[in-house]
């Protein structure tokens, strides 16, 4: 897919007051596109205890099935919505794949679901080869599950769920840095 960004050059002859950032997802647009965000999508750090993250099974990679709730009670979700075309989301996918590992034996788990419909899904082995990515990945070719959580659904976009279920915390696109704030997030959950 193709993505665009302004140089800081253009910025400064245009004259711009448009922050020099610019978070980008798989479709070309901003996290900031597509309508009005809550508190827990504008990128804020606070913890407050959200909605109820909606339950949902989905078969695996590896052939089982998997549900959220499987998780729910044990550990600190973090739902990883990506596709195999999006280059924002493989570049973030090495930093989820860090902080799983560091995470794990605490109680934390990743579920990379994968968005790849009929023509790309055949990608997804290798990717998850490529990226390491040893925590469940999820597949859902229709984007169900996507739409019950970001219904515009671009990508990457995740998730963090606390151990009882709640949302604490969405973000959609990736910025380098993004991952040094959710690090901080999943510790103190945690905790």
């Amino acid at each position: 897919m193709k993505h665009t960004a302004l140089s800081r050059r253009g910025l400064l002859a245009a004259g711009a007051a448009l922050p020099l950032v610019h978070t980008v997802g798989c479709n070309g647009t901003s996290a900031s596109d597509g309508g009005p965000k809550t508190p827990h999508e504008s990128g804020s750090t606070h913890s407050k205890k959200g909605p109820s993250a909606p339950d949902f099974t989905l078969p695996a990679l590896d052939g089982s099935n998997v549900a959220l709730s499987d998780y729910l009670g044990k550990s600190v979700v973090l739902i990883d919505f990506w596709a195999t075309t999006c280059d924002p989301c493989l570049v973030e996918m090495p930093h989820l794949v860090s902080m799983y590992e560091k995470y794990k034996a605490k109680g934390f788990v990743v579920l990379a679901i994968s968005g790849d419909d009929a023509d790309t899904r055949s990608r997804v082995p290798n990717v998850v080869h490529e990226k390491k990515m040893t925590f469940p990945v999820l597949l859902d070719s229709e984007t169900t599950v996507i739409a019950r959580y970001h219904p515009s659904k671009t990508m990457p976009f995740w998730v963090l769920i606390d151990k009882g279920g709640s949302i604490v915390k969405k973000k959609n696109g990736y910025d380098p840095g993004d991952e040094v704030a959710l690090a901080q997030e999943i510790e103190k959950l945690l905790q």
